[in-house]
C-alpha cells in the first residue's frame, strides 16, 4: 500500500506516482475504483484486463488488507490496493485529467440529512471525479437504491457529465460487465441495479 488514511500532508505534483511507468501498459491510463469492498470486482478486474492498471482505494484496514493478500497470491500485478478515504487520497495520487475510468459500486447512501456529509458523491466529490478523469473519460456508477441513482444522476450531471444513455436514464448492463461481490447476489436474486455510465466530454 502507498499511503494510509492517516497520511494527510500534501503530495507535490513532481512527487506524484507515474502510474503507468510503475505498473501500467505504455499509454494506458490508470483507473480508479473507491470502496472496493470484499474484492470482487477488482479481483476479476485483475484477471481479465492484465493489460489495464486498477487502483482500489477501500477504507477499511480489515478489506483492504485481505484484497491486497489475494491480490498478491494471485499475481495481479496490475492491481494497487490503498487503504484509506478516497476523497482525500485520490486528489494526491492522481494528477488532474489523467484517469480512464472511474468505478463506484454501492456507496452508503446516507439518508439521514446530519449524515449527508459523508455521502460519497457530495458536490464536492463529484467535482473531483470530473476533474481526475481525462477527456473522454468514464464514471461507471451502480446502486441498488433508485432515489440514489437518481439523486447522483441530476448532481453528476450538473457539474458537467455526459449521459450517453440520454437525458435522465440508466444505462443498461453492458455485456462482458465485471459485478462486485455484492452485486453478485443481486443477479442471482433478481433485484434491480440502477446503472450510471457517464462520460467527461
Amino acid at each position: 500500500m502507498i499511503f494510509s488514511a492517516e497520511d494527510d500532508a500534501p503530495i507535490a505534483a513532481d512527487l506524484l506516482p507515474d502510474w503507468v511507468a510503475l505498473r501500467g501498459e505504455a499509454g494506458r491510463a490508470p483507473e480508479l475504483e473507491i470502496g472496493s469492498g470484499h474484492g470482487g470486482f477488482a479481483l476479476a478486474f485483475g484477471a481479465r484486463h492484465p493489460e489495464r492498471l486498477l487502483v482500489a482505494i477501500e477504507q477499511r484496514k480489515k478489506f483492504a488488507r485481505d484484497l491486497e493478500e489475494r491480490a498478491r497470491r494471485r499475481r495481479l500485478d496490475n492491481l494497487v490496493v490503498i487503504q484509506g478515504d478516497a476523497r482525500l487520497l485520490a486528489p494526491r495520487l492522481f494528477r488532474a485529467g489523467t484517469l480512464a475510468r472511474v468505478h463506484v459500486h454501492f456507496p452508503d447512501p446516507w439518508w439521514k440529512r446530519r449524515h449527508h456529509r459523508r455521502r460519497l458523491l457530495d458536490d464536492g466529490t463529484s467535482q473531483l471525479l470530473f476533474r481526475l478523469l481525462r477527456a473522454g473519460g468514464e464514471l461507471d456508477f451502480r446502486t441498488d437504491v433508485e432515489r440514489y441513482a437518481r439523486e447522483a444522476l441530476e448532481r453528476l450531471g450538473e457539474v458537467g457529465f455526459v449521459n450517453p444513455a440520454g437525458p435522465g436514464r440508466f444505462a443498461d448492463r453492458a455485456e462482458g460487465e465485471i459485478p462486485s461481490t455484492r452485486e453478485k447476489r443481486y443477479l442471482a436474486t433478481g433485484q434491480p441495479v440502477w446503472r450510471l455510465r457517464l462520460v467527461r466530454r
